[in-house]
């Protein structure tokens, strides 16, 4: 038997993820589910659960979760922390309305769920696809969170002054042979730079990768 903790303020959406995931038995077998509304709700069920040795295989919790006036918790990445810290074993995955590419940020940097997806990406088939993932081991990122990762990536990338001085000369017409004479760094030196942009822009060629980070605000 799978246990799973699902954690979301709206009840039909909690109805919704048990209903999809008993879809498939063959990959949960007979689940037992537990739901919680509230920061406060899913704290009082975790510690419940560890009293009593009953733990969690999967948290599926929503970012967005309310707090609640007396208690200090913020959101469901608080709900996570927790779990990771009081059951570690529990593998957790966080739904996000949130497509803000610092939120998504956030969430990966200083919560690290085992999963992360956005509601916007969420089926009933995905979701079975998803947990499994979780539950194999894998760190999953659906496409828009990957989306975000990569565009704080370009920009990280572009905080550096020799990559923007690259692009702003051979925005200018410069060659790249020619870099050198401006630039203090060798040629296999802005070879490599040039090399790792282009894959962090996803572009094969050094014209269209100016033109990207033109259109992009970097140069």
């Amino acid at each position: 038997m799978c246990s799973i903790l699902l954690v979301d303020d709206h009840p039909l959406i909690v109805e919704g993820y048990i209903l999809a995931l008993n879809k498939d038995e063959g990959l949960l077998g007979k689940s037992k589910f537990t739901k919680a509304f509230d920061c406060l709700s899913a704290k009082e069920i975790i510690d419940e659960a560890v009293a009593n040795g009953d733990f969690f295989d999967v948290a599926i919790v929503d970012f967005s979760v309310p707090s609640n006036e007396t208690f200090k918790w913020n959101d469901g990445g608080d709900i996570i922390l927790y779990l990771n810290k009081v059951m570690p074993e529990c593998k957790t995955l966080m739904i996000t309305g949130h497509t803000e590419v610092l939120t998504i940020y956030e969430i990966v940097k200083n919560i690290r769920p085992d999963g992360l997806a956005s509601k916007h990406e969420i089926s009933p088939d995905s979701l079975i696809g998803i947990v499994k993932e979780v539950l194999n081991g894998t760190r999953y990122q659906s496409e828009i969170v990957k989306h975000c990762l990569s565009e704080i990536v370009r920009k990280e990338m572009m905080y550096d002054d020799y990559n923007r001085a690259i692009l702003v000369l051979l925005s200018k017409g410069y060659k790249l042979q020619e870099l050198d004479e401006h630039i203090p760094l060798s040629n296999p030196t802005i070879k490599k730079r040039l090399a790792k942009m282009k894959q962090v822009f996803e572009v094969s060629d050094t014209a269209t990768l100016v033109q990207n980070a033109i259109k992009l605000g970097f140069v």
